[in-house]
């Protein structure tokens, strides 16, 4: 089962462009710490996305404006290696200009134009408090920081400016974008990447993990495809959704219906992280899967089936044993080393 988050409705007013200083979270519930850690929670109320360490907590304000994150199987949102930045895709819309409604055309007037829209990335720079946004697309995905903080890959499709009748899912690429340059650069030959799953970098930085959207396998719709950065060329090596790339290297977790699986890179060794804790997979598993930063650990989002109940739990991957975090708090979204 996808359960898809009914946080992409009550995010309608979630992050944008900002200048406004720093403030304690207010609403974090259930948000917890990690030593010597930094994680990102997404508020199920919409109003905050919050920064957790062991001494503090501190969101990301949401200031009046157009924009709003854009609707995918999960938040929106990534966190760079460091921590110091933090990625969403968003939709800005416009309202279109009425029709006939001048003096001499009083019979008819269109009072309610088509409204237009664009879909841009945008990135937070925690450093500076202040958004960039980059892009004028018709549909942003999921996004990705590199290992080194420096490129950001999503895949984005059409050109503003946007329609309802637009087919967002013409001409869609894999872009990687130089945070340094703003240059936005198209990766070939990875057309059939699905932009509503997570997307993941190995750690040497040469590779993807993705989800190639094309068919369906036993169990799920979708396949955990790696992408050559350098060439676009994809070899499947799994069916499921939602790839995340250990820090270490060594395995690639990833959504099989309600369970969270982990595979090595070159598609062996497969298996559920919670084999030895049934008692857990009464829920299902939603997007992102989140590797502590020394590759040892899990935290998972999980969703009641047939409920509206949510929880984190951390499993670890040396014991095969899990423990709930939270109950009915926010969805963790990032697990990043605190600089000391």
């Amino acid at each position: 089962m996808r359960a898809r988050y009914l946080i992409a409705f009550l995010l309608t007013t979630g992050i944008c462009f900002s200048q406004a200083s720093h403030k304690k979270a207010v609403g974090c519930d259930h948000c917890f710490s990690e030593p010597q850690s930094k994680l990102l929670f997404s508020s199920l109320s919409g109003d905050d996305v919050a920064f957790v360490t062991p001494t503090e907590t501190f969101v990301v304000l949401q200031p009046p404006g157009p924009g709003r994150p854009e609707f995918h199987n999960s938040p929106p949102l990534a966190i760079s290696p460091s921590g110091d930045r933090v990625a969403e895709s968003l939709i800005i819309q416009f309202l279109g200009e009425k029709v006939n409604c001048g003096p001499s055309d009083e019979r008819w007037c269109d009072q309610y134009p088509q409204f237009t829209y664009k879909s841009v990335m945008g990135v937070y720079s925690v450093r500076d408090n202040t958004w960039k946004q980059y892009g004028n697309f018709c549909s942003v995905g999921l996004s990705a920081f590199s290992p080194n903080g420096k490129k950001l890959v999503f895949k984005a499709s059409g050109s503003s400016p946007c329609t309802k009748t637009t087919n967002v899912d013409a001409n869609g690429k894999l872009w990687i974008l130089d945070l340094e340059t703003g240059q936005m650069t198209p990766l070939p030959g990875a057309e059939s990447i699905d932009y509503v799953y997570r997307i993941s970098w190995s750690p040497d930085g040469k590779f993807l993990a993705a989800t190639d959207g094309r068919g369906c396998g036993k169990i799920v719709c979708g396949h955990i495809v790696l992408v050559d950065v350098a060439t676009g060329e994809m070899k499947t090596i799994a069916e499921g959704t939602d790839p995340s790339w250990s820090p270490k290297g060594d395995w690639i977790a990833y959504d099989l219906a309600v369970r969270c699986m982990i595979i090595h890179p070159d598609g062996t060794g497969a298996r559920s992280v919670l084999e030895k804790e049934h008692k857990w997979m009464n829920y299902a598993l939603n997007a992102p899967i989140v590797w502590s930063p020394d590759g040892e650990r899990l935290l998972l989002n999980q969703q009641q089936i047939y409920g509206y109940h949510f929880r984190v739990l951390e499993a670890d991957l040396a014991t095969g044993h899990a423990v709930r975090k939270s109950k009915n708090g926010e969805v963790v979204m990032g697990w990043v080393a605190e600089k000391p």
